[in-house]
């Protein structure tokens, strides 16, 4: 069942059901004992959101993909790179009750009229898009989120609880509470932030696009225009969604991707949306290899990185039984300015971090220690491959922990 647009009343719904072979289109529709209706949306919403309004032949994957971002090459006029990742997110949008997480986009730069141009364009092509601007997270929740709907934000105030929105409603099976009631909040976004800075809470979980500035907008989209680009692609890719729904699997077996497990999970929920076509699939893999650099470099800022990356040292070195908690704060700190950080972490600090990982202090008259017992080492080495720090991928003369880690390497392959 899908709900498809009236087309003779842009208020109302009807209902589509595909049987595998053919579409029927009605208000409601009987299946068994009982009959379905489309759900009830103010007709604000209806009007608000782009729906398709039937089936219309999509041709192979790879033709579909083709022909998005020929439209894109010609009616928004962004880079190569930019536009092919542009349509594996459209692609996405229209499985996102499929995927682990629904892939988000961050829309960057000065050129407004290029970006609110973007944003109208994706709101032609992406599911159940929604055009929206100064949204606080309140007036999110109250949407049909429920409905997978892609949000369309221009410009969002950056309020905490709108930071808050966008970074917890990317992953399917998240909840949240509203007046007593469960919510889903996971949806497809697109937002476009200008020049505001995007925290890097939110900016973890989104693909970038920035848009370089220009004196003047070459090609302006008329709604005439969009209404035709609408008009095809609503209909081509819910064909295309109903084709493939049951073939979409996320898998993580990408090994040519040496990434983060971040953009590790980001990249098969895109590549999990081509199907049919695995050369076009991991293709997705070199568009997202500056993007993780850009998190593989938050990640080795942060705190807890840190601390394992300077205990794995302390314990190659194998010159110590212990190492003093006020130490490992100062070296944390050292490492963390030769990164580009200013923040300074107290060995108080240092020691709940300590304890989140599992590494357990003791007390002494000299104050609060870590003590490299032979669990303590295995414990370390275990973090450090889960936090993906770079030196436990070299392994160290002598060191059981390291030598065990590449055997095993070893008889995985």
């Amino acid at each position: 069942m899908e709900i498809v647009a009236d087309a003779s009343d842009p208020s109302k719904l009807k209902l589509l059901r595909w049987d595998g072979t053919n579409a029927k289109i009605a208000p409601r529709i009987n299946c068994g004992h009982r009959t379905y209706e489309p759900v009830a949306l103010d007709p604000t919403v209806v009007r608000a959101v782009r729906w398709p309004t039937h089936t219309s032949e999509c041709g192979s994957t790879r033709q579909l993909f083709d022909r998005i971002l020929r439209l894109i090459s010609e009616n928004v006029g962004i880079a190569e790179e930019p536009a092919h990742l542009l349509v594996y997110f459209i692609f996405s949008t229209w499985f996102p009750d499929r995927l682990t997480v629904a892939p988000g986009l961050e829309i960057v730069g000065s050129a407004v009229s290029e970006g609110i141009q973007l944003l109208r364009f994706l709101h032609c092509v992406c599911r159940r898009s929604i055009l929206l601007v100064g949204m606080p997270q309140l007036d999110l929740m109250s949407l049909p989120l429920s409905l997978y709907p892609t949000l369309l934000i221009d410009r969002p105030a950056p309020t905490r609880s709108l930071r808050s929105f966008l970074s917890a409603s990317n992953r399917r099976g998240m909840v949240s509470v509203r007046r007593g009631k469960i919510l889903g909040v996971c949806c497809p976004k697109a937002v476009y932030f200008g020049l505001d800075e995007v925290p890097e809470a939110v900016a973890c979980g989104l693909l970038q696009i920035t848009l370089p500035p220009t004196r003047i907008l070459t090609q302006v989209l008329e709604d005439e225009k969009l209404n035709e680009i609408a008009a095809e692609l609503q209909n081509k890719l819910l064909a295309y969604r109903l084709a493939n729904f049951a073939k979409i699997r996320v898998s993580q077996l990408l090994p040519e991707a040496k990434f983060t497990d971040q953009t590790r999970e980001l990249a098969a929920n895109l590549a999990a949306c081509v199907i049919g076509d695995a050369e076009l699939a991991s293709r997705v893999i070199p568009l997202l290899r500056r993007r993780d650099e850009t998190v593989r470099a938050q990640h080795d800022r942060e705190l807890g990185t840190v601390i394992v990356e300077i205990i794995l040292c302390v314990c190659h070195e194998n010159k110590k039984d212990r190492v003093q908690v006020k130490e490992i704060a100062d070296l944390a700190n050292t490492l963390l300015r030769s990164r580009g950080e200013l923040i300074e972490y107290r060995p108080q600090e240092v020691g709940r971090r300590l304890d989140i990982l599992g590494l357990q202090r003791e007390r002494s008259a000299a104050g609060m220690f870590l003590i490299l017992t032979r669990d303590t080492r295995r414990l370390v080495h275990q973090l450090a491959r889960a936090c993906d720090v770079p030196s436990v991928a070299h392994v160290a003369r002598g060191c059981p922990d390291c030598n065990a880690a590449s055997v095993h390497a070893a008889t995985a392959e």
